[in-house]
């Protein structure tokens, strides 16, 4: 585990460090180094058609862990117009730490699709849209992995929520999904699951919009 991953878990979510170093104690030594995935950013919310997006996964390693569900939505003139939802059989076991924090257990994917019968179907509804993604650099991370395995090429755009928050209200003490939804009452109900994480995103994403546009105005 290396820095990157515990900026994941304070950013995307509510864990603490205490939370991040008993995973990090209870998981065997990973030896395959990293992969470095790079992609287009977005740095102004001025778009009104994109795809919200968010994976849960079996761990913070794009390279060694596994998608476990997919959610998105698809987003025309700021109103959703399709979804896609789903949870993977990744293949190996969802360690408990994992399973207790996004309520996602090994019974529950035991009979859902592995990530190559959907694949294509999910690449296919991401088209050329671009992706809005609270913490773009992790689940970038694993879309990029997926498709590379799998023989597809992601050129999506992505904007992240994190810094794009951050630029524009930089008076908040905290920018992960739990503190943002609570400061500006967002509704997120079933948070650390895929859709939830991805609902919730949305609504902040409608914010930074506004927020952006009446700078342009000022």
């Amino acid at each position: 585990m290396n820095k990157d991953f515990l900026n994941h878990l304070i950013k995307k979510s509510d864990l603490n460090n205490t939370d991040y170093f008993v995973y990090n104690k209870s998981k065997t030594a990973e030896i395959n180094k990293e992969k470095k995935f790079t992609f287009d950013t977005i740095l102004n919310p001025n778009f009104k058609d994109y795809i919200v997006l968010d994976f849960e996964t079996t761990g913070l390693s794009p390279t060694n862990n596994k998608i476990i569900e997919i959610g998105a939505i698809k987003v025309i003139n700021n109103k959703i117009e399709d979804k896609f939802e789903t949870l993977i059989n990744p293949k190996v076991t969802i360690p408990p730490f994992i399973s207790e924090k996004v309520n996602i257990t090994n019974d529950m994917v035991k009979d859902k699709p592995f990530i190559e019968d959907i694949f294509k179907d999910f690449f296919n509804f991401l088209s050329d849209y671009n992706l809005v993604i609270h913490n773009a650099k992790f689940d970038m991370g694993f879309l990029i992995n997926n498709a590379q395995i799998l023989g597809f090429n992601i050129k999506n755009k992505a904007l992240d929520t994190v810094s794009t928050t951050r630029n524009l209200f930089p008076e908040l003490k905290k920018y992960n999904l739990a503190f943002l939804c609570n400061h500006f009452n967002i509704s997120n109900p079933f948070a650390h699951r895929a859709m939830s994480d991805v609902l919730a995103t949305y609504e902040l994403y409608k914010i930074l919009y506004l927020k952006h546009i009446d700078n342009i105005k000022i």
